[in-house]
């Protein structure tokens, strides 16, 4: 009977012990190591980033760097940091999360550095995040925000406190959707943005020090002159010749190579231009037809690491189209059109899809001219004013081809400038009022970079899919090319 009650006793008080001794096993702080990095200055990178995650040992438990080592020497996986490799080490030593990572020399200055979380269980990677600064030394000043942006996967990391030594995770094991956890606001310091749960950030390449453009399309110009006095319009109308454009920019870059200042010109020239109009007999006279534009300036140009461009100039414009009417009746006569003047422009591209070695998006830009009258038009249409404005804009697609050659771009634009002018005093042809002076073009143009170079990090295919197609799906093993792959 007294054995019986001892064992009754006992069995309450194991009863009562197990659900705290669970408690303790899903509170404990997660086991967390740095495992093995790679490019530039790798074991002082790494020393650097595990001294990081030392400030916090507590809220972690950190597996120090040396066991780690010895872990996977001794399963044969030394310097390895695949999916197998880490799920491997993580099984012998009991491990929720590994933190593995790269440094990168920037091409123009600076260094990035990229780190990865991945959970020990299965292998798969829970965030990755980069930053970006000028000395390594910089990385223990960024240590609070590593932490910040790194902690809320190692603490949601699946709990291995109920796996038997020796066994391994059921690799189904769930994954937590939210365990990218970034939605966080760094606290400072310059890098790329953060990315999602298995995604690579892809930067795209910074802008070029020397810019060329070079294109051609259909231009047409309508000039529609009421004067006064007259019953009928003067005017000209041709909606079909050719145009060759060229454009040339030369930038001081910075911000690596994110931003640049410098100067731009540009220039349009008609090809195939011919006009005609009718004598007094009513017969057809062709009619000497010649035209420019010239574009002389500043710009300020940025291209943002997530894809895109915005550009602003400012500088000298003149346009002039001449048609020789001497052969035509006085009535049917027109003047040689010039402006010379500013001009003030903006563009944008807002990208649809942008990788490393491909952009495409929407164009759009905008533009004010502010010019002064040629003296011909004035002598033939009245003495005033002596300006008047010039309103333009155009949109399109453009992309950036870097997949087929680095620096080489596509664009396709349909283009419109009117000048609207009223003319007042003396004139030779007559008095003309509210005069529409309008261009348009549709253009294809080659853009290439000279010295627009891409980040020596390769990428691995970033998850989802665009208005292309959807990316191509991950493999379990290290992907060719990974910076965080064997070497």
């Amino acid at each position: 009977m007294r054995a019986r009650s001892v064992s009754v006793v006992l069995g309450v008080v194991a009863a009562l012990a197990a659900p705290t001794e669970l408690r303790a096993q899903q509170v404990r702080a997660p086991r967390v190591a740095v495992g093995p990095f790679t490019g530039e200055r790798s074991a002082i990178t790494r020393g650097m980033v595990a001294s990081v995650f030392s400030d916090h040992v507590g809220e972690i438990e950190l597996c120090p760097l040396g066991d780690y080592n010895s872990a996977a020497d001794r399963l044969g996986v030394g310097g390895q940091a695949d999916e197998a490799a880490v799920v491997t080490v993580a099984s012998d030593l009991r491990l929720e999360a590994v933190v593995t990572g790269f440094l990168e020399r920037r091409p123009n200055r600076g260094y990035r550095l990229m780190l990865k979380v991945m959970r020990g269980a299965d292998g798969t990677t829970a965030v990755t995040q980069s930053w970006e600064f000028d000395r390594i030394e910089e990385i223990t000043a960024l240590g609070n925000e590593i932490w910040d942006r790194l902690s809320p996967s190692l603490r949601q990391a699946p709990p291995r406190a109920a796996v038997v030594p020796g066994t391994r995770a059921p690799a189904g094991a769930a994954r937590d959707p939210d365990a990218a956890g970034a939605g966080r606001e760094p606290a400072g310091g310059r890098r790329a943005p953060a990315a999602g749960a298995d995604e690579v950030p892809s930067d795209v390449p910074g802008l070029g020090f020397l810019q060329l453009r070079l294109g051609g399309g259909i231009a047409g110009r309508s000039w529609r002159i009421p004067v006064l006095g007259e019953r009928t319009t003067r005017g000209y109308e041709n909606n079909m010749f050719g145009e060759l454009q060229a454009a040339v920019a030369l930038l001081y870059r910075f911000n690596n190579q994110r931003m640049g200042f410098g100067g731009e010109a540009a220039i349009g020239v008609p090809v195939g231009l011919s006009s005609q109009g009718r004598d007094a007999a009513g017969q057809p006279v062709p009619l000497a037809s010649s035209g420019l534009e010239l574009l002389l300036g500043l710009t300020f140009a940025t291209r943002p690491a997530g894809g895109g461009m915005m550009r602003f100039s400012t500088g000298m414009i003149l346009q002039t189209f001449s048609i020789d009417t001497a052969r035509l009746p006085r009535e049917m006569q027109l003047a040689l059109t010039s402006y010379i003047g500013l001009r003030v422009a903006g563009e944008g591209m807002i990208p649809f899809y942008a990788r490393r070695d491909l952009d495409v998006g929407l164009l759009f830009g905008g533009e004010l001219r502010w010019v002064g009258v040629g003296a011909d038009l004035k002598e033939a249409f009245g003495d005033n004013p002596g300006t008047t404005f010039g309103l333009g804009a155009w949109f399109g697609l453009a992309t950036r081809l870097d997949r087929f050659a680095p620096g080489l771009g596509l664009r396709l634009t349909a283009e419109f400038v009117r000048y609207r002018t009223s003319y007042a005093g003396p004139a030779a042809l007559g008095t003309a009022s509210d005069v529409i002076d309008d261009y348009t073009r549709f253009m294809l143009g080659v853009t290439y970079d000279f010295g627009a170079e891409h980040p020596r990090r390769p990428d691995t295919a970033t998850a989802g899919s665009s208005f292309l197609g959807p990316a191509a799906p991950r493999s379990r093993g290290a992907p060719v090319g990974d910076p965080y792959g064997p070497r």
